[in-house]
This record gives C-alpha cells, structure tokens and sequence, in this order.
C-alpha cells in the first residue's frame, strides 16, 4: 500500500484485494487460517479475494495438506496486466472512432440537421476556425464579449482577400478594449461590412448560410457551444441576423465619415408612403439631387475636427465615457473637455442635442 492509499486499482484490484495481496506478499507460503488471523476477515471472504488475485497472475498455490500461498514476481504481474489493459483501451478506442463515424454520417445525413457539443475553450476556438476555413461565400457574425480565447481573428483579413463577405453586427462592448475600434477600422478597409446596435441577444457566427456555431450561455467563461449545421435552426439565425442588419447603424473605418443609416428593404410601397406626383423626380434628377446631398454632407462634415470626428464617432458607437477614453488614450478629464468643445461645434447643449444635431447635418 502506498502512503496515499491503494496502488492497484488502475489495474482492476479492489483496496481489499490490493490489502491480502500485500500480506501474501509478505509472508510466502502463508495458509488461509494465518490470513484469517492476520486481518481478522472471515475465511470465505479471504477465499474469494485469493481467487481474485489468483485470476489476475499476482499469487499462486502451493499444493500441500494444508494450500499455502505465494506472491509471483510483482513486476512481471503488474507489467502482465497493464499490456492487458492497454490492449483493452487500445479495442475501446478504435471502436470510439467507430462509433463517432457512424454518429457524424447520421448527423450529416438526418433531415434535423447535425448538432455537435464543443466542450471547453479550445474546442470552441478550434470549431470556429474550422467554420470560417469552410467558409466559401459570406460569414455573419454577432460580436461581443465575453470572448472564448481572444477577441482577435486572425483568419478573417485573408479570407477578406480571398472572396468571403463578412458582415458583423457589434455592441459598444465590443470597443472597450484598447485599439478596438482601430481594429475594426482596419477590418472595415479590408472589406468587413460593420454596424452596431446598443445590445445583442447573444454571440454566434454564420457560415454561407448552412452552418452556425454559438454558446450554450452567455456567462463567462464560455465553457460548452455548440456548432449546427444544415438545420432550420440555421434558417433561425439568419433571418434574426437580417432583421437586426437593418436595425443597427453602418461604420465606417478610423474617424471617416459614417455611412448613412440603413435603408428599408425594397418591396411594394405602401399608398400613404408614396411621392406625390409633384414630388417625383426623373433618374437623372435623383442622380444629381443624392449628388448634391452628399457633397453638402462631406462639407458639413470638413467643419470637425479630426479629434472631434472621432469622437462623434466613438460616440455614436455607443460607447460610455471610460471606453472612450481608452480608445482616444487620455484621460476622463480631458475627454470631458474634448466632449465640451464638440458640443460647442455642433451648437449643442447635450449628448442628446449633439446627436440630433450630427443627424440633422448628416454626420451619422
């Protein structure tokens, strides 16, 4: 017996049987009633543990009037029977991979779709890379903390380059890390199509419409996801991802003028929506009209400062002021006065009035 108690049950010998052994092996040539003595156990239970061992090579019997027993070479016993169980664990293997083909094959081929558990923060970091190595046409993505490994995407700008449309919906928490929205600006030159609404009901990620990976719960840390592919659930997931795409507000990369809010989706006008006659143009008319809008836009805008277009920037992101901060690399003192000068700027009194005077100029 070791300090720490039984030695012997890796190999299948329970604490008792492990206990007679030690006294067999102590004593050779030892009879049952001397066993019976020595642990004050009764004799069939002695019995029945030296037939144990006995089975498993580590005893033999002395053959006499009286049966006498005999420890065999501990180290080629205990080598004997570990070359048993490694033989045993090597058949459970093999018919584990089995057993996981026949389970993926009836997945892939089930009309439910297929649902597979990722356990764990590698499983998921290595199940959502593999989702984006599949991807051929887009990824849609609900980004915000908290995050699996890292909030890095080292995959992403290649496959920018390669072809792969990314459109990705962020919460401000997403932006509180510093050199996040720089990031993201970044992403957005490489081809990322950005916006952000103030919450989202959870993170996932969407392959070319087939396949989706997200956690099972939104608590840090992320300990189990899940990764689904070709279910209606899928279908789920991209029309939420649609209808919140026309909800939240474009981005545009570093301090460049944000994109005008997102448009309704086209389909038959309602009566009390149309133009009146005389409030029709010609194409050519709307052509130079949107001309003329963006020019007066861009030039409004030219009134910022860059500091200042930044800012509005990270403010209409929705971050709060400690996020801010950090983005800009100051303090919340001097955020505090950047904010009063742009407030200035816009002829505002608020946030609030700042806001509606940045909607009102086209800023955001």
């Amino acid at each position: 017996m070791l300090e720490d108690g039984p030695a012997l049950g890796v190999v299948g010998i329970s604490a008792f049987d492990e206990r007679i052994y030690h006294e067999v092996l102590a004593c050779p040539g030892i009879t049952v009633r001397e066993l019976v003595m020595r642990s004050g156990e009764s004799s069939g239970r002695i019995q029945t543990s030296l037939s144990r061992l006995r089975a498993k090579g580590l005893i033999s019997r002395l053959w006499g009037r009286s049966p006498r027993w005999s420890a065999t070479n501990p180290g080629s016993a205990i080598r004997s029977l570990v070359r048993g169980m490694q033989s045993n664990l090597d058949r459970l293997t093999d018919t584990a991979d089995q057993l996981e083909a026949a389970f993926r094959t009836a997945g892939q081929e089930s009309e439910g779709g297929h649902f597979e558990v990722l356990a764990g923060p590698e499983e998921q970091a290595r199940g959502y890379v593999r989702l984006q190595q599949e991807a051929k046409e887009e990824v849609l993505t609900f980004d915000m903390p908290p995050y699996v490994l890292d909030y890095h995407n080292p995959l992403q700008t290649g496959l920018l380059r390669s072809g792969v449309r990314y459109r990705t919906i962020y919460v401000p928490e997403a932006f509180e890390h510093a050199g996040a929205l720089d990031e993201v600006g970044n992403l957005v030159v490489a081809g990322e199509e950005a916006r952000v609404l103030p919450e989202l009901p959870f993170k996932m990620a969407v392959v070319d419409r087939r396949q989706a990976v997200l956690p099972l719960h939104m608590g840090p840390p992320l300990t189990h996801g899940v990764l689904i592919r070709g279910s209606t659930m899928v279908v789920a997931l991209v029309e939420l991802f649609e209808r919140l795409w026309r909800e939240a507000l474009p981005m545009r990369p570093h301090s460049a003028l944000p994109a005008p809010a997102p448009q309704p989706p086209t389909g038959p006008a309602r009566t009390d929506l149309q133009e009146r006659p005389e409030q029709q143009k010609w194409p050519g008319q709307q052509e130079r009209a949107g001309q003329q809008e963006r020019a007066e836009r861009q030039e409004q805008w030219a009134d910022l400062s860059p500091d200042h277009r930044r800012l509005l920037a990270l403010l209409a992101a929705g971050l709060k002021d400690d996020a801010i901060a950090r983005q800009l690399g100051t303090s919340p003192r001097s955020l505090r006065r950047r904010l009063r000068e742009l407030l200035d700027d816009l002829n505002a009194e608020t946030r609030f009035q700042a806001g509606a005077q940045a909607t009102r100029r086209g800023l955001v």
